[in-house]
């Protein structure tokens, strides 16, 4: 939900490094007045990005190479030596390739910048196209006058659902605050046929209904925020409390106080 933002964490996974085929990046550190020296490194950088991307689309290994330095390091030991005897062995129908990279950010210190994304990463094998939505991060130096990648590491994005048909009834019995903590207080409210969360200061979202007892905020999953909430029900039917799931982690309780 857009209300836990307490930690955000990246689950690291072995594909990492695949092609592109179509970018759709609308441009660099949007809403800031960078310099014009600053536009331009941004712009060199992504266009690295982009150019070795494109090359693992082609199979071009030799070209996606010259972006990538020799001691890149990425998730479960991969290495720049490991990724090219593995995409070298696989036959040359297995084709793998980007979406449009979305919400691209570029920022530069020095010689050291910093690039993250999130894009449909597609493996289109014998006929059958499949994809995974992540997140990528990627840290690049400069060496001489070319931008090298020199590590990595990406996030999946899981499927968000689609919202049931549910009886807005039932929300009446989840309304009432929630405490995290004394001084941590989640308000569920309902306003006509939906329902909505007020945490802290950051406003209300709306939870859309997974089934009658599981929410969601849509449009969150992207934002690294894959969560749910479960509301719990005693003997007689009285709420009191509802979990907390966030992707990849353990549940939390929390106790319905009003």
């Amino acid at each position: 939900m857009r209300w836990m933002v307490f930690a955000l964490s990246l689950c690291l996974g072995a594909s990492t490094l695949m092609p592109a085929q179509d970018h759709g990046a609308t441009g660099v550190r949007k809403g800031t007045h960078a310099s014009e020296p600053a536009v331009k490194e941004e712009q060199e950088i992504l266009a690295a990005v982009r150019a070795r991307l494109d090359a693992l689309a082609k199979r071009d290994f030799a070209a996606w190479a010259s972006f990538v330095s020799d001691d890149m390091i990425a998730p479960l030991g991969g290495t720049k030596q490991g990724l090219l005897r593995e995409r070298g062995s696989w036959p040359a129908e297995v084709k793998y390739f980007y979406g449009p990279l979305e919400d691209v950010k570029v920022k530069v210190f020095g010689d050291t910048a910093i690039v993250v994304y999130h894009s449909k990463q597609f493996n289109e094998i014998g006929g059958q196209t499949t994809y995974e939505h992540r997140w990528q991060l990627e840290t690049h130096m400069r060496r001489g006058k070319k931008w090298m990648l020199v590590a990595v590491g990406d996030g999946i994005i899981p499927p968000e659902p689609i919202p049931a048909k549910v009886d807005p009834a039932i929300y009446d019995a989840y309304v009432g605050q929630y405490e995290w903590s004394p001084t941590l207080i989640s308000t569920i409210t309902r306003e006509g046929d939906e329902l909505r969360e007020e945490f802290g200061n950051m406003g209300k979202s709306e939870l859309l209904p997974e089934n009658e007892r599981t929410f969601f905020v849509k449009g969150e999953a992207a934002g690294g925020d894959s969560s749910r909430i479960t509301f719990v029900k005693d003997a007689v039917g009285r709420v009191t409390h509802y979990l907390y799931h966030e992707f990849g982690g353990t549940d939390r309780i929390v106790k319905k106080i009003k």
